[in-house]
């Protein structure tokens, strides 16, 4: 599998509170995951690298133990529990952070996805750019109640109000999808650093007319060209698959 991701500051926010990480459990097997840190200074920046590490540790160690729905939802809520933690032992109370996770099996032909929060999973597949998951977000609900529009969305008073974060309760709702992959599709997971400013018309685009190496870092110029109101971070997979297996 390919892959390309870039971060960014952004050109307001002090510090970067995102954290992503790709890594491969064996040659066709990888996981791939995006983290929004919340709480101000340098407590987002805390839970997000905390809920990477040890939801990619626990992947890693219990792969052969659960299915990989089973395995996302455990890995997802360890994570809940470890930032929890880091909460009470830095008393960073309001720390927390979104979590999208995809694990990805190309001799499957499918990648699984547990997902908390507003960072989001998109699959590209025959030229065309559906939305994957769904935002934990007064926003996001507005949009599935269809209240207002997907670019409504992206200049809503509410479209930072999470309803769902790691670190933020003692159990999480984690939502769990699973999706055949196709040859040539793209998977993207980014923050919404990238889509409060970058709409998925323009993302499927991009990825369309440009060349693998550059894509990643044309989405961060184009969303600092914007603002830059947030921190930034893009994770782009083109899993090596045959075709989707029949049954």
């Amino acid at each position: 599998m390919q892959w390309s991701a870039r971060t960014s500051r952004g050109l307001v926010r002090p510090d970067n509170e995102d954290a992503w990480m790709v890594q491969a459990f064996s040659e066709r097997v990888w996981l791939a995951m995006v983290a929004d840190g919340i709480g101000g200074c340098d407590a987002g920046e805390v839970a997000s690298s905390i809920a990477i590490k040890h939801c990619g540790e626990y992947i890693l160690n219990n792969f052969q133990k659960y299915p990989p729905k089973e395995l996302l939802v455990q890995a997802m809520r360890f994570g809940n529990r470890k930032v929890l933690q880091a909460a009470v032992e830095t008393g960073a109370a309001g720390m927390g952070t979104t979590l999208t996770a995809a694990l990805v099996l190309e001799d499957e032909s499918k990648i699984y996805i547990g997902h908390v929060g507003d960072s989001r999973a998109y699959l590209i597949s025959n030229g065309e750019i559906r939305q994957v998951t769904e935002d934990h977000s007064l926003a996001g609900e507005l949009v599935r109640n269809g209240a207002i529009t997907e670019e409504a969305a992206m200049r809503h008073p509410a479209r930072n109000a999470l309803t769902a974060a790691l670190g933020t309760e003692v159990s999480v709702p984690v939502a769990i999808y699973e999706e055949d992959l196709s040859p040539g599709d793209v998977v993207i997971l980014c923050t919404d650093g990238l889509t409060g400013l970058v709409s998925s018309k323009e993302i499927r685009d991009m990825t369309s007319v440009l060349g693998r190496k550059e894509i990643a870092q044309r989405f961060v110029d184009t969303a600092n060209e914007r603002g830059g109101y947030d921190n930034v971070t893009v994770v782009l997979m083109w899993p090596d698959v045959e075709g989707v297996p029949c049954g």
